[in-house]
């Protein structure tokens, strides 16, 4: 049962840390096996006291998913607004989502998975956003079959192939002192990608 508590102004500071120990503790245990108390223990908090912050648990998966998106459109507007060739633009998308996941993992996993767990309105309202960026991934893949730069004759089900591939790197890509940085590992995934996508001069 919530506490009854009056919401107070969050200070920025302490709104992302809830925010930040909601990605850990849903991307470890789930968002149901992840309870308030235990977000409140992990920011050093009272139980009952993190409901003068949030209105609940939903609402932080709710906003968690919504910076996600956030960081996606941020990282492919100007790319689609460049002048870069179909190609090029391709390629910097590819890279540019891998930054966004491997720069965070554990709201990647919150995105990819447990977004499933909002209600109804509010997957309805997340739909629609994922929806949106993959219209413009698939602009994209569509622009690179038209200008012979890709064998791909679907773009539909090419996004499908690529972004699947993209979104799961939060399950095996951990940064660690000298590894891989997030931009390496896109253009390595960018790389493979393409060598399975680009056209080939027809062997005699």
């Amino acid at each position: 049962m919530k506490a009854s508590c009056v919401m107070t102004p969050t200070p920025a500071p302490l709104k992302d840390e809830i925010l930040r120990a909601s990605s850990a503790l849903f991307s470890e245990r789930g968002y149901h096996g992840t309870s308030v108390r235990d977000i409140a223990e992990r920011v050093g908090l009272q139980g009952g006291s993190l409901y003068a912050h949030i209105a609940g648990k939903e609402e932080l998966l709710f906003d968690i998913v919504n910076r996600a998106a956030d960081q996606f459109f941020a990282a492919i507007k100007p790319i689609v607004a460049s002048e870069r060739d179909a190609m090029q633009k391709l390629r910097q998308a590819i890279i540019a989502h891998v930054e966004v996941v491997a720069g965070d993992v554990e709201a990647a996993a919150v995105y990819t998975v447990e977004w499933r767990h909002l209600s109804a309105d509010q997957k309805k309202a997340v739909t629609a956003r994922r929806d949106e960026y993959e219209k413009q991934f698939r602009k994209l893949i569509s622009d690179a079959i038209q200008e012979r730069y890709v064998t791909a004759t679907d773009p539909a089900g090419a996004t499908l192939f690529i972004l699947s591939s993209l979104n799961y790197v939060f399950t095996w890509y951990r940064p660690r002192p000298g590894g891989k940085s997030p931009a390496e590992v896109g253009k390595m995934l960018s790389d493979y990608i393409f060598e399975g996508l680009k056209r080939r001069a027809a062997v005699s």
